[in-house]
C-alpha cells in the first residue's frame, strides 16, 4: 500500500494556482526582465516626453505607464498570463491590514530618511519632489499616485518577487526585491527612506497572499507625497533656516540621527515579527538561481545614479565640465 503524498492545505481565500501549458509559473529571470522593462520605460519615456513634447510631469508619467502596459503585453505575455492566474492577483485586499502596514511603513520610512538627512544635511535638497500645477496636477495624482504604484507592484512584487520565491524562497525574495526596488530610485536620501517601505510591501504580500495590499500601501504613500508637494509648492516654510542650522549643529546631529535610526529599527522589528509569510505551494517550487543579467543591470543603474548624486562626485563633474569648456 502506498501512502498518498500530502498536499499543502488551501482554503477558499487561497485558491491554488492552476497552471496550464500557457501559464507555467513566473520564472525569476522573467520577473527581473519585467522590473528592468518598467525601469527603462518609466525613466526614458517620461524624460523624453517632458523634454521634447513639452508636457508636464503628470502627463509624462501617464504616457510612460501606457507604454509600459503595451510593451509588457507584447514582450512578456507568458509572465503576465501567469500573474493573472496567480492567487495573489485574484485574492482581494485586507484593508485593515493594509492600512496598519502603511502606518508602520510610513513611520519607519521617515525615520530612516530623517537619520540620513541629519547625518548628511546637504541631502535634504536632493530628494525628488512631485510638483505640478493646473490640470497636470490632477493627472499627476492619477499617474504617480495610482497607476505607477500599480505598475511597480506588478513588476517588483508580482513578477520579480514571485519568481525569486519560486527559485529561492520567501526570505531571499523579500530581500532581493527590496534591494532592487530601493536602489533603482538612485537618490541616497530616497533609498534610505524607501528600503523599509519596500520591505513592508514585500512582506505584506507574503503575509496576506494578496498583491493588492501592496498596491494600496504604495498608492497611499505616493498620493500623500503628491498632495504634500502640491500644498507646499511655492510656500516658504517658517523656521526652515533654523531647522537647517539645527541639522548642522554637531552636538545635535548624531543624537538625533541615532534616535531616529533606533526608532526606525524598532518599527521594522515589529513589522518583521508581525508580517510572517503565509504558506504557499508556489514558493521554492522551481528551485534555481534568482540572479540574472537584468537584475544586475537594475542594481548597476541604481548604483550609478546614486554615485552621480553624491556631492563629491557632482563637484568633480562640475570641475570636469569647466576644464572641457
Amino acid at each position: 500500500m502506498t501512502t498518498p503524498t500530502p498536499t499543502p492545505p488551501t482554503g477558499p481565500e487561497d485558491p491554488p494556482v492552476q497552471l496550464t501549458p500557457h501559464t507555467t509559473g513566473i520564472r525569476a529571470v522573467d520577473g527581473n526582465r519585467a522590473a528592468l522593462l518598467l525601469l527603462v520605460v518609466q525613466n526614458v519615456a517620461s524624460a523624453l516626453l517632458i523634454r521634447y513634447a513639452g508636457v508636464g510631469l503628470g502627463m509624462a508619467l501617464l504616457g510612460s505607464f501606457l507604454l509600459t502596459v503595451i510593451l509588457a503585453s507584447l514582450l512578456l505575455p507568458g509572465p503576465m498570463r501567469s500573474l493573472l492566474a496567480d492567487s495573489r492577483w485574484r485574492t482581494p485586499p485586507a484593508w485593515g491590514t493594509a492600512l496598519a502596514g502603511f502606518v508602520l511603513g510610513f513611520l519607519a520610512s521617515r525615520a530612516f530618511a530623517l537619520a540620513y538627512v541629519t547625518l548628511v544635511p546637504s541631502a535634504a535638497g536632493t530628494m525628488p519632489q512631485f510638483l505640478s500645477t493646473g490640470v497636470d496636477l490632477w493627472v499627476l495624482v492619477l499617474s504617480a499616485g495610482i497607476l505607477i504604484p500599480l505598475a511597480e507592484e506588478v513588476a517588483f512584487r508580482g513578477l520579480m518577487m514571485r519568481g525569486h520565491e519560486r527559485a529561492a524562497g520567501f526570505t531571499v525574495a523579500a530581500l532581493t526585491s527590496t534591494l532592487a526596488f530601493s536602489i533603482a530610485h538612485g537618490v541616497p536620501a530616497s533609498i534610505a527612506g524607501i528600503i523599509p517601505l519596500a520591505y513592508v510591501l514585500a512582506r505584506i504580500v507574503q503575509h496576506t497572499g494578496s498583491l493588492w495590499n501592496a498596491v494600496i500601501i504604495h498608492a497611499l504613500n505616493n498620493t500623500l507625497s503628491v498632495g504634500l508637494g502640491a500644498f507646499l509648492a511655492g510656500k516658504k516654510i517658517g523656521n526652515q533656516e533654523e531647522a537647517l542650522d539645527m541639522l548642522k549643529n554637531e552636538a545635535l546631529r548624531v543624537p538625533l540621527a541615532v534616535g531616529a535610526l533606533l526608532f526606525g529599527v524598532a518599527v521594522m522589528f515589529v513589522i518583521h515579527q508581525w508580517l510572517t509569510p503565509k504558506p504557499d505551494a508556489q514558493v521554492a517550487s522551481a528551485r534555481g538561481p534568482w540572479l540574472s543579467a537584468a537584475y544586475v543591470v537594475i542594481v548597476l543603474f541604481g548604483l550609478f545614479a546614486l554615485l552621480a548624486g553624491l556631492p563629491a562626485v557632482q563637484a568633480q563633474l562640475t570641475n570636469l565640465r569647466g576644464i572641457m569648456q
